[in-house]
């Protein structure tokens, strides 16, 4: 919700905390461009697949 509250479409969303990229996610699937710093490796391979998922869902036209 403060995604789409405070960004428009194209903006760039920062996560400094990425964790499993949930942030990543929303900001992907509503036109953001997103950046993510996570430390922990297992995080961020998890953040990369979801991520990966949120591009293949927009490209597809599906928004969830």
């Amino acid at each position: 919700r403060i995604i789409l509250m405070s960004t428009d479409e194209g903006d760039v969303v920062l996560d400094p905390f990425a964790g499993l990229g949930s942030v990543g996610y929303i900001a992907l699937q509503t036109g953001r461009k997103f950046i993510g710093i996570e430390l922990k490796e297992s995080y961020f391979n998890t953040a990369i697949a979801n991520l990966e998922h949120a591009v293949i869902q927009t490209k597809q036209g599906r928004l969830l």
